[in-house]
């Protein structure tokens, strides 16, 4: 478990989770386009995440390491992502499950923490990005409170907000608090997006359904490789 305790205040941000499953709705909007998607997430300790989306189209995606694999039932079409570069990390999921990961997860990606501010019950870290992205991407904040996340920021070298997620309806579970809707704005040259995502009915360390546990695209879909 990784803790940084300042001035009395604990914060934890890791504990023992073998297994995860969580229903979730994201919404997106950029411009004058609008999607929702409804589906479930499974994530099994350490590193493995399975999300099967149910609308509005049939798709299972499987997360591990450096690879990601999508497949589409209905369209018998299959891909497999390989990252050159870093493990991959699905943000709508991040963003629920990264509590439970050691330092939410940035140690994993690269990231090695730069300093920290208290103030009350607050803690708010900042965190520097990997030494082969330092020319795009800046320091990666995270704010607790209370032992909560309530905000994360990502910026740019030049220090300029890329994107910012605020936290909310948080629930507790051994003792560590998940948050149960995340907004984040995302700000692009051409303007900005806005993404919400609402978790229901997490369970934890419960059984994973036997179809997820034993998931694998048939042997007769061609499974076309790509590199990122």
């Amino acid at each position: 478990m990784a803790i940084i305790s300042t001035s009395g205040a604990e914060y934890s941000f890791c504990q023992v989770i073998k297994t995860i499953s969580v229903e979730f709705t994201r919404e997106y909007s950029e411009g004058n386009t609008k999607e929702i998607i409804k589906g479930k997430i499974y994530y099994r300790a350490p590193s493995k995440t399975i999300i099967k989306v149910e609308n509005p189209v049939y798709q299972w995606m499987i997360l591990e390491g450096k690879e990601m694999i999508i497949y589409y039932p209905d369209d018998k079409k299959a891909f497999r992502i390989i990252s050159t570069w870093n493990p991959f990390s699905m943000p709508f999921f991040q963003a629920f499950v990264g509590v439970v990961k050691e330092d939410y997860g940035l140690t994993e990606l690269g990231y090695n923490l730069a300093n920290y501010e208290t103030n009350d019950n607050s803690l708010i870290s900042h965190w520097n990005p990997p030494k082969n992205l330092a020319k795009f991407l800046g320091e990666f904040i995270l704010e607790f409170e209370d032992n909560k996340i309530i905000r994360v920021e990502l910026r740019n070298a030049k220090g300029k907000i890329l994107s910012k997620s605020l936290y909310k309806n948080h629930i507790l579970y051994g003792a560590t608090y998940f948050p149960l809707e995340i907004s984040t704005i995302k700000y692009l040259k051409s303007g900005s997006t806005f993404e919400r995502i609402v978790y229901k009915n997490p369970q934890f360390n419960s059984s994973i359904p036997q179809e997820v546990v034993d998931f694998k695209i048939p042997e007769d879909i061609k499974v076309k490789e790509v590199k990122w």
